[in-house]
């Protein structure tokens, strides 16, 4: 495979970034997964206990792989967001990116006419992780791939195949791994939970995380003292506090019915509100949860 004719073609599909890596195992410094497990700080998230190896090792998930190639695309909505309607996290308006990204994926696959493994979320691959890797970015503290075009709005996908590339960037982009976010903390410190570590490898304590407890969680109420800074679908907490995401970004519009939808969804019932959701990131959660989180934000 030759990588400009790969990102030439990921571009054509659709990508606003892609970079290519070696189907080598991530360094526990790359990625902290067995301490943050020791750590239990993956909280009820039992799945991320199970193929330990495979998310350390993409030659675990596909034999014989050689080559990681791995794509962005961009979220960030340049369309404003009405302030009278229910906070949900950026990525949560419009249709849900799996549906977006899955699809393009396979397209290239296709277009590149090789096999391979398609990767968006549901495989055991640490999508941001492979995206530093490949030199896309870098692990900002708040956990997140942080790039310089979109800062943190963004969604990953990869394919993992046994076919080699003559060019890795990964071979070029080693100094990533210095984090340049090492000293800054705003998102430490922005969090009202305290979720994020304040030092060493960048770690989030779901148990603490409004995200985690808005969509994960099915308990019939929240932790009395969670603070979701009014968040009832996710959080951008930490991704609003990121000087990254302050400079002048690359953004997408946003479908105006998504913001349309949001406050009448509450006065629905079990059923309307799975229809009205239906191919949005909000389909996650239930007409229970939905109710839970916005009672829990105005208590």
């Amino acid at each position: 495979m030759n990588a400009a004719h790969i990102k030439r073609i990921a571009s054509e599909v659709g990508f606003d970034a892609c970079g290519v890596a070696r189907a080598d195992a991530l360094t526990d410094e790359e990625y902290p997964l067995r301490e943050w497990l020791r750590l239990g700080w993956h909280g009820d998230l039992g799945y991320m206990e199970r193929n330990v190896e495979k998310r350390m090792d993409p030659r675990v998930l596909l034999p014989g792989a050689r080559t990681v190639i791995c794509l962005l695309r961009g979220y960030n909505p340049d369309t404003p967001i009405a302030e009278n309607t229910p906070k949900i996290a950026r990525y949560a308006y419009g249709e849900d990116y799996h549906d977006i990204i899955r699809p393009m994926l396979y397209e290239l696959r296709e277009r590149l006419g090789i096999s391979g493994k398609i990767c968006c979320d549901t495989v055991p691959i640490s999508d941001k992780h492979w995206a530093a890797r490949a030199g896309l970015g870098w692990i900002g503290r708040h956990t997140l791939l942080v790039t310089h075009d979109w800062g943190t709005w963004v969604n990953l996908g990869e394919i993992v195949t046994t076919e080699e590339c003559d060019e890795y960037d990964d071979e070029h982009s080693g100094h990533l791994l210095a984090n340049p976010c090492t000293h800054c903390n705003r998102c430490v410190d922005a969090c009202p939970n305290g979720a994020l570590a304040k030092e060493g490898a960048p770690m989030l304590d779901v148990r603490r995380c409004t995200a985690y407890h808005t969509i994960e969680s099915h308990s019939a109420t929240l932790p009395q003292d969670l603070d979701t800074g009014g968040y009832v679908f996710g959080c951008d907490i930490c991704q609003q506090a990121c000087p990254y995401n302050h400079h002048p970004l690359k953004s997408r519009p946003i479908e105006q019915r998504s913001t349309a939808m949001l406050s009448s969804l509450a006065g629905m019932d079990d059923e309307s509100f799975a229809d009205a959701t239906r191919g949005t990131p909000l389909s996650r959660i239930t007409h229970s949860q939905w109710l839970r989180n916005i009672g829990h934000a105005t208590e």
